[in-house]
């Protein structure tokens, strides 16, 4: 008796994916993220420490 010959249906059903779609934005990894948000909570608490006697 021959195998029969089985076929897998196709996995993406014409579907476009997240990561397959190119766009044209700003690419920086979840580090350097994280180090922007880092400097900008650095730098508002400078500005209520010392805001006052910068700006008056």
């Amino acid at each position: 008796m021959a195998k029969e010959k089985t076929t897998l249906p196709p996995t993406g059903a014409g579907l476009m994916r997240f990561f397959d779609e190119d766009t044209r934005a700003i690419k920086i990894s979840p580090k350097g993220a994280i180090a922007i948000v880092l400097i900008f909570v650095a730098i508002e608490i400078l500005l209520n420490v010392f805001g006052h006697q910068i700006f008056g």
